[in-house]
């Protein structure tokens, strides 16, 4: 179902896997692996994020972005082609309306949106390396986004390439030419990806924690 453009301009003004990838590989990594059938048990579950108040959530083939709360922002950053009256934005398009609350200049509305990040299937390949997860999503014919998963101590951490440091490691490592605009292409051996993981590669990284599960005991 499509959600309403507000709600829309809310998620973009609070929110990992939205933009554009400033690195992109000709195939996933690390190349030589086998793709894995579904997530591993100990990977799946709800994760609170640390940045903002979104659960991930990952099943057995899935991972969801869940949004549920209310956010506030400022009447004049509203999209031009949204209108407010009253105590609703009505979408100049559509004609779509969402109620909202007032605070002073600025608007309350409640976010209730879930976004899938990654589904296993063809063009979104899930590998195990050196105790690792790499999600690779395809881009392109030959060109490949990869992010790095790690679990340690009820922490999941989801990084992506992106820092200057990241990109002056690949080059050095893959020996490839500079790209003169984004997303830069590389082409990397197993080994080679690993020298990049080794030395800290996927410094732009979200933290979630764990939610525990919760038992009822009938008595």
């Amino acid at each position: 179902m499509k959600r309403p453009k507000i709600v829309t301009t809310f998620i973009i003004l609070v929110s990992l896997f939205a933009c554009e990838p400033t690195v992109t590989f000709n195939e996933p990594q690390p190349t030589g692996v086998s793709n894995l059938s579904k997530f591993p048990n100990r990977l799946q579950g709800q994760y609170l994020s640390l940045a903002d108040n979104s659960q991930l959530s990952i099943s057995d083939n899935l991972i969801q972005r869940v949004y549920d709360y209310d956010c506030k922002v400022h009447q004049n950053q509203l999209d031009s082609t949204l209108k407010l009256s009253g105590d609703t934005v009505i979408d100049l398009n559509t004609n779509e309306k969402t109620l909202v609350k007032r605070d002073g200049d600025s608007l309350i509305v409640h976010i209730h949106y879930i976004d899938t990040l990654f589904q296993l299937n063809y063009d979104n390949v899930v590998r195990r390396f050196k105790g690792y997860y790499f999600l690779n999503t395809r881009c392109g014919k030959e060109s490949w986004e990869v992010k790095k998963v790690q679990l340690t101590m009820g922490q999941l951490i989801i990084g992506s390439i992106s820092t200057k440091l990241d990109l002056e490691n690949l080059r050095e490592i893959t020996e490839s030419p500079q790209d003169t605009v984004p997303p830069y292409k590389f082409t990397a051996t197993r080994r080679q990806f690993k020298k990049f993981v080794k030395k800290d590669g996927f410094r732009n990284s979200e933290t979630f924690v764990k939610c525990k599960s919760v038992l009822y005991h009938v008595f």
